[in-house]
């Protein structure tokens, strides 16, 4: 299967609004603000890469995997410059309705963010998910792709010899 051969099968990808996408309620409007504030965090202090948490109830006619191939690719979460290794779009896609998830990241984060440690952060939501604990399992998948990142850009600074301390995010003055 193929990117085009998805697109013509799948049709147009749901819109998505920029960083939580939940078209199927599962979210709180107090679990939103407070999965913003984690996103924006995140994404300040890795200001490389773009997050996207997408909640919604996926057809059950193909395989969850195909849909979230299709959304991460069409969806418009990743910039047009931002293509093969310089993709660093993180996308969780979650379906309430039916009890799936799945985490898939840009060909940039590929090396560094293995599909072993993705599959485990997922299992660790899974009981705030199983409990519909929405908020709480995406915060758990978010603050669990904090310490992966920061490994990654370590890794990254050791390989080409180079300084790297991603700092925390401290407010400040202006």
């Amino acid at each position: 299967m193929n990117l085009s051969r998805a697109a013509a099968l799948l049709g147009p990808v749901p819109r998505l609004e920029k960083g939580i996408s939940d078209d199927t309620q599962a979210l709180n409007e107090r679990d939103r603000r407070r999965l913003h504030k984690k996103i924006k965090r995140l994404e300040t202090r890795f200001p490389q890469i773009t997050i996207q948490v997408t909640c919604h109830s996926f057809p059950l006619e193909h395989p969850f995997p195909l849909y979230v191939f299709w959304m991460f690719n069409m969806g418009g979460i990743s910039k047009a410059t931002h293509t093969a290794g310089d993709n660093h779009t993180i996308l969780l896609a979650l379906d309430p309705v039916v009890g799936k998830s799945a985490l898939m990241v840009g060909y940039g984060l590929e090396p560094f963010l293995g599909e072993p440690a993705l599959n485990h952060l997922l299992e660790v939501a899974e009981p705030a998910w199983t409990d519909q604990a929405w908020g709480e399992g995406i915060e758990i998948v978010l603050e669990g792709l904090e310490p992966l990142l920061e490994s990654a850009a370590k890794e990254v600074g050791s390989t080409f010899e180079i300084p790297v301390s991603p700092e925390e995010v401290r407010g400040g003055e202006f």
